[in-house]
C-alpha cells in the first residue's frame, strides 16, 4: 500500500485544522485570560505555610499520622518553599501552596464535633439536600478528574474540579484528590469515595462559616 496514502490516513504531515470558536467562546476565553492576568499581578511575593491547628495524629482514623505528617511537612511545605525561592513552575507551586493552606485549615481533630449549621448549611442544603447529598456529588465530580487534581465547593455551593495544582479564584472548600492524599484508603476499589466521605467528617463548620463571612476580604 502507498506510504503517502497511509500517512494521509493517519494525518501525518498535514497541518491540523484549528477549531473555529464562536463569539461566546472567544469572549469567555478572553475573560479567563484577563482573570488569570489579574490573579498573577495580585500574587504575594512570598507565601507562608500556615501552621496546623492540630497535631499530626489528630485526624486519625480519617487520615493517619504518617499521611498528614508527610503530606504537610514535605509536600505542602515544598510548594511554599519552591514558590518563595522562585524554583520550578511558579503557577504550579503557587497553586499548591494556596490550595494546601485552605485544605489543612478547614479541619478539626477527628475526636471533636462541629455542628453543621449557619450560612454554609443553608447553601449546602439548598443545593444538595444534606451532607450525604454533598458527599455523593463531590465523589461524582472527583471521579471525572483525569490524573491528579482537586474537587472543591465554591462559596455559592457549586462543585467544581481543578487539575493538578491549578488555583482558581472561586476555590472555597477544597479536597485534595492527588493519590498521596487518600493512600490510607488504597487498595479499596472505592478508595476515593471512602476518602471524601470520611474527610467531610473532619470539616470544622464554624471555620467554614467564618471563611464564608470573610471571603470577600480574603487575599489571593
Amino acid at each position: 500500500m502507498d506510504l503517502d496514502y497511509l500517512k494521509k490516513l493517519a494525518g501525518i504531515g498535514e497541518t491540523p485544522v484549528q477549531p473555529v470558536m464562536s463569539l461566546e467562546q472567544e469572549l469567555a476565553k478572553n475573560r479567563r485570560e484577563a482573570m488569570m492576568s489579574i490573579m498573577k499581578e495580585a500574587r504575594e511575593e512570598e507565601i507562608e505555610l500556615q501552621s496546623l491547628p492540630y497535631n499530626f495524629d489528630a485526624l486519625q482514623p480519617v487520615l493517619s499520622k504518617e499521611n498528614v505528617q508527610y503530606h504537610y511537612s514535605v509536600l505542602s511545605a515544598g510548594y511554599v518553599n519552591r514558590y518563595n525561592n522562585k524554583e520550578g513552575d511558579a503557577d504550579f507551586n503557587y497553586g499548591g501552596a494556596k490550595l494546601h493552606n485552605l485544605f489543612w485549615q478547614q479541619f478539626k481533630p477527628a475526636k471533636e464535633t462541629s455542628k453543621f449549621d449557619g450560612p454554609i448549611k443553608q447553601t449546602i442544603t439548598a443545593n444538595y439536600g444534606d451532607l450525604k447529598g454533598l458527599a455523593d456529588k463531590l465523589v461524582e465530580s472527583a471521579m471525572t478528574i483525569q490524573g491528579s487534581g482537586w474537587v472543591y465547593l465554591t462559596k455559592t455551593g457549586t462543585i467544581k474540579t481543578t487539575p493538578n495544582q491549578s488555583f482558581r479564584s472561586d476555590v472555597f472548600m477544597p479536597i485534595d484528590m492527588w493519590e498521596h492524599s487518600f493512600t490510607d484508603y488504597i487498595p479499596a476499589k472505592d478508595a476515593k469515595a471512602k476518602y471524601i466521605t470520611a474527610v467531610l467528617k473532619l470539616i470544622d463548620w464554624n471555620k467554614i462559616n467564618r471563611r464564608l463571612e470573610s471571603w470577600e476580604c480574603m487575599k489571593f
